[in-house]
């Protein structure tokens, strides 16, 4: 494999690029996956919009967000397996560590959607990361021309999907199956819910290989080339990157993003349908320019504030769905679906700030999150040591 030597990253020193990145994903997913957590399985529809509150909110939610931070992620998933291959200490060991990262993504995955959330990612990328070994020991230009190739399929079965939804005319049931059993489940115990969850998952599956899948394996791809790269390490040297991604973010990530809400916000089924497809479609236009935002304003504040969640992020991942559901599912609080729309912003902005104190708080004293810790004790073979040792105090002078 042919990497630059520029890539490789001084153990003990994190790139924080990356760790602000995730930490800004942490924020845009949980607002797409609230919905599904504390309102119904159908996602944000007009049935939601109760208030002209409400309706910027959700507008903004799925112009802005919508299919957008889950790129990101996958953007970085790819790119930390640069990462990890120089970490190896023999030729191997980074790709045996990668396959039981991916198993170990599986189960928490499965669990995941089971217990808390059906839309979970995690399953997704042990299944997608099966195909970055292949691209690891082959040149950038083959990933890049992989990522290329993979959005296509990707845009295509969306569109066709569309098309055929507006040909089916008004009534279309669209992308969501079952939305009324699973929330009536939710509302009921953990037992039932995750029962639900496990009968609707292969649907489910479906549904997402269809809307995410092939567009998330070519983030994987560029975010492996741009891991080669150093892109993210020295963000300085790219400056007409940034601007270039800034652009195609303003012609037509934001036009589009926006044409999708107007769609999914004001229309039918089919129509719905058709804004779905639109907003993941040109969804990473806007999720590059939002990579460029933060290497261009890599000392911004709320960039700042993220980024020790983004050191943590598989924790924050399954934190957010699991302080969600002690609010909201019938186990917890039995908020789902009392709340408006606005109220459940409100509420998920809270749990997002209450999950980066928590961030900060516990790096202070662990060296990473608990999550984070496990993970890396299943890849490695061995319990890394998890508290911080103090500093030891300067002797006196004699």
């Amino acid at each position: 494999m042919i990497v630059p030597k520029e890539t490789m990253m001084v153990q003990g020193n994190r790139q924080p690029l990356p760790d602000q990145l995730r930490g800004l994903a942490l924020l845009g997913i949980v607002f797409v996956n609230m919905p599904y957590l504390a309102m119904t399985h159908g996602g944000l529809t007009p049935a939601l919009v109760h208030s002209g509150l409400d309706g910027v909110l959700a507008w903004l939610i799925v112009a802005l967000a919508q299919g957008k931070f889950y790129l990101l992620f996958s953007f970085l998933f790819g790119y930390s397996l640069t990462l990890l291959l120089h970490a190896q200490a023999q030729p191997g060991d980074g790709l045996r560590r990668y396959r039981r990262r991916l198993l170990a993504l599986g189960v928490l995955g499965l669990l995941h959607a089971a217990l808390l959330f059906i839309g979970d990612i995690l399953l997704s990328y042990a299944v997608l990361g099966l195909a970055l070994p292949w691209f690891a020991v082959r040149r950038t230009r083959t990933a890049l021309r992989g990522a290329a190739g993979a959005y296509l399929v990707g845009a295509g079965l969306l569109a066709v999907v569309a098309l055929g939804s507006l040909a089916a005319g008004p009534g279309t049931a669209g992308f969501v199956q079952d939305a009324a059993a699973l929330d009536r489940a939710v509302q009921g115990g953990l037992l039932e819910a995750a029962r639900a969850r496990l009968s609707a998952l292969p649907g489910v599956l479906l549904t997402l290989g269809v809307l995410n899948w092939s567009l998330a394996l070519s983030m994987f791809l560029l975010g492996l080339a741009a891991g080669r790269l150093g892109v993210l390490r020295r963000p300085e040297r790219y400056g007409t990157l940034w601007q270039r991604l800034l652009l195609l973010g303003a012609t037509v990530g934001l036009p589009g993003g926006a044409a999708s809400a107007w769609l999914t916000l004001s229309s039918d089924g089919a129509q719905q349908v058709l804004g779905v497809a639109l907003g993941f479609i040109t969804a990473p236009a806007l999720t590059g320019a939002y990579v460029a935002l933060a290497a261009l304003n890599p000392a911004a504040r709320l960039l700042r504030l993220a980024a020790p969640a983004g050191r943590m992020s598989l924790t924050g991942y399954l934190g957010e769905s699991l302080l969600l559901g002690l609010l909201f599912a019938g186990w917890g609080l039995g908020w789902y679906g009392q709340l408006s729309l606005s109220l459940t912003v409100l509420v998920t902005l809270g749990v997002w700030l209450a999950l980066e104190l928590f961030a900060h708080l516990w790096l202070r004293h662990f060296r990473a999150g608990p999550f984070e810790w496990l993970l890396r004790a299943w890849i490695n073979g061995r319990w890394d040591p998890l508290r911080r040792q103090p500093r030891a105090l300067p002797e006196a002078p004699q």
